[in-house]
């Protein structure tokens, strides 16, 4: 199975910070943030260096990717994928699509997200062909994002209403990236209410519960707070020493 990660976007709330930083490359310990879910990847067994690739869509600050990605890491092929016109997500999985023609479902998730082996391996093994990763996220979280499931399908991948939310982890099979077609007032073409469409369409969509949503995207309570909390809890999980004020 094939992987992709959406590491385009600018960071936008990360201040100056994000003018010479890619916010996937925020520094945690010696390793840059999105290179402990690689590693996680790796682990869940998802992947089988050798024979699959793991994509990066690229853009802002993508040279710091390539310099430190490479093109493979544990044997497991690299590639890049520019997206030199940031539309969204929906965007990115279509340029995906047409760029990488799969023909099997792909592991994709956004790479200011961490993402644990066993939401990968959960996704993999999913008897869906298109799966998301829900879990509980701070009550000021972006509405828009809140899932609303019925067993075990989802039912409104967009602007729910239950205390579950999209954490940016998921399963598409090529049809689902290539249909990333409708596109917002404001120019983007967003992959949740692209999805949306596709559920209303008949796409049967299932999910995989997770305990807890770590993302440096977050700005609640306020932004400083949020990437404080997930580089502790990330420090915490991989045996870091804490860092103290």
């Amino acid at each position: 199975m094939n992987a992709l990660c959406l590491a385009a976007g600018k960071g936008t709330r990360f201040g100056r910070l994000g003018s010479y930083l890619q916010k996937a490359m925020y520094p945690i310990g010696l390793r840059p943030f999105l290179d402990f879910s690689v590693l996680q990847l790796l682990d869940s067994g998802a992947v089988r260096p050798g024979r699959d690739t793991l994509t990066f869509v690229v853009g802002h600050h993508g040279e710091q990717l390539r310099a430190y990605f490479g093109g493979e890491v544990d044997g497991l092929a690299v590639r890049y994928l520019e997206q030199a016109d940031p539309r969204g997500t929906g965007h990115a999985l279509a340029l995906a699509a047409e760029a990488l023609a799969p023909e099997a479902p792909m592991l994709i998730w956004l790479a200011d997200g961490y993402v644990p082996a066993t939401w990968f391996a959960a996704l993999a093994r999913h008897p869906a062909e298109a799966a998301m990763v829900l879990a509980p996220g701070h009550p000021d979280e972006n509405p828009t994002v809140r899932v609303d499931v019925e067993g075990g399908r989802v039912t409104r991948a967009f602007q729910g209403t239950s205390d579950r939310f999209d954490v940016g982890a998921w399963k598409l099979p090529p049809a689902a990236l290539a249909g990333m077609t409708d596109v917002a007032a404001n120019g983007e073409v967003r992959m949740l209410p692209n999805l949306q469409r596709m559920i209303d369409e008949g796409l049967e969509v299932g999910w995989h519960a997770a305990d807890e949503w770590l993302h440096l995207g977050g700005t609640a309570p306020t932004p400083e707070a949020n990437v404080a909390r997930v580089e502790a809890r990330i420090r915490a999980l991989h045996g870091l020493p804490a860092v103290h004020a």
